[in-house]
């Protein structure tokens, strides 16, 4: 069960034959504050998969038939430059201030990771979680080096409408792409998960062959 309404994050599951579902959990994001950018992507992507657990277990209770799920992910991505940390941009003038920062600098963008699941067995700690007392969580990060940006491409950027929709006010497989020098680290973190991580824990409790089509 994927606890998000990424596009992007789904897109990644379907190309790498990852069969899920959707179900968007209820956190309210602007209500969670940590010490640094890596604590509170850590606890926003366990709060989002805790939530999605709630749902689960409400359903259950008031279904006669109970969703088959054996794990839950909750994945949740900010970008850091030069100890700034970006989100979404609120409106074009952010996106534009943002972008402008970036230029020939070199940011980082972290994926906060959770997984929920079943086997206790296996789990690295227990939540408390009723369905899911398994849990595990770590925060994956990739650096990003920018080339030059100019006022012009800013806007026309900003312009197209992507910016807006992005952590970090850019979109590494679309437009964005342009802007980007060089990449070290995992790949698919940037777009909003790490394939390598989702797999490498799923075959650490036993659940790859049940999550892949």
């Amino acid at each position: 069960m994927l606890a998000s309404a990424s596009k992007p994050r789904s897109i990644l599951l379907d190309k790498a034959g990852i069969s899920y579902q959707i179900m968007i959990s209820d956190v309210d994001e602007e209500s969670f504050k940590e010490d640094s950018v890596k604590s509170l992507i850590e606890r926003l992507s366990l709060e989002k998969a805790k939530s999605v657990s709630s749902k689960l277990l409400n359903k259950e209770k008031g279904d006669n038939e109970s969703m088959d799920v054996s794990v839950i992910l909750g994945c949740d991505s900010l970008f850091e430059l030069g100890g700034e940390v970006f989100g979404k941009p609120k409106n074009s003038l952010e996106a534009f201030e943002r972008l402008k920062k970036m230029s020939s600098s070199i940011g980082y963008l972290h994926t906060g990771h959770c997984l929920l699941f079943t086997d206790s067995s296996a789990c690295t700690q227990n939540e408390g979680n009723i369905l899911f007392n398994g849990c595990i969580r770590e925060v994956v990060s990739t650096q990003i080096e920018f080339g030059e940006i100019s006022s012009e491409e800013i806007w026309r950027y900003i312009n197209s409408g992507e910016p807006i929709k992005c952590a970090g006010s850019f979109n590494l497989e679309g437009m964005g792409g342009l802007f980007i020098n060089r990449i070290n680290g995992c790949y698919s973190n940037v777009i909003g998960l790490s394939l390598p991580w989702l797999r490498n824990n799923l075959k650490k409790i036993g659940l790859l062959k049940v999550c892949t089509q």
